[in-house]
């Protein structure tokens, strides 16, 4: 009788344990309707701490915090539930909820591996079927404008280098032109330093002709001198 009272004891503790995660699921269910999406992940919690395994739960609270914009951790609890799923279908439905929060998140790649998951399973699913077309037609965009990009940066970085070329070839013609400069400067000085030492030695020249012709004129002088002077006769008295 002891034991029989035991098990009944257990069976409706655990009764009542089941409906105290179900009533709370209902009610995140009945807040999640009203778009009150904080709340209703709040009653999910709740219901979570009665049975963490209990698949409804984590599979509607992943669902609240996409709701709620948390994209990253969306993704993160739908990957994380998924080798806990009942069956094929709601194991379909975690990966397209899967792909639809790694849209959100710009993982393109991985949202279309997602959702191809979730096709194999459903292959007639519609809705899986438009967001993995409107996937990969977004991550071709993507793709389009990273070329595009590239091709521009390609652009700038030519540019740069031709820019960078002319004012290279522009410094080397200043260069060579303040070398041509210096040389003719070199040479202008050469030329009159040149000029300057021809014009001293026909000074010098020119001076020493006149000393010349100084010195001659008084040689001149003197024997003219000589010739005219008067010679005393001795007398023999």
């Amino acid at each position: 009788m002891r034991n029989l009272l035991i098990i009944l004891y257990i069976l409706i503790s655990t009764i009542s344990v089941a409906q105290n995660h179900k009533s709370l699921l209902r009610d995140g269910n009945k807040l999640y309707a009203d778009s009150s999406y904080n709340a209703s992940e709040m009653q999910y919690r709740k219901s979570l701490e009665k049975d963490q395994d209990y698949f409804n739960a984590s599979f509607n609270l992943a669902d609240a915090i996409y709701k709620q914009e948390r994209y990253a951790e969306a993704s993160t609890l739908f990957n994380s539930i998924k080798d806990n799923c009942p069956n094929e279908d709601d194991l379909a439905k975690v990966y397209h909820n899967l792909g639809n929060s790694l849209f959100k998140e710009q993982k393109l790649k991985e949202a279309i591996d997602a959702y191809k998951n979730s096709l194999r399973i459903k292959p007639n699913d519609n809705e899986t079927r438009h967001n993995l077309a409107l996937c990969k037609q977004q991550q071709q965009q993507q793709q389009q404008q990273q070329q595009q990009q590239e091709e521009e940066e390609e652009e700038e970085e030519e540019e740069e280098e031709q820019e960078q070329e002319q004012e290279q070839e522009q410094e080397e013609e200043e260069e060579r032109e303040q070398e041509e400069n210096q040389e003719e400067r070199k040479e202008e000085r050469k030329e009159k330093e040149q000029k300057e030492e021809v014009s001293k030695e026909t000074a010098e020249k020119m001076l020493e002709a006149i000393q010349q012709q100084e010195k001659e004129l008084q040689e001149k002088l003197q024997k003219k001198k000589v010739k005219g002077k008067k010679i005393k006769i001795l007398k023999d008295w």
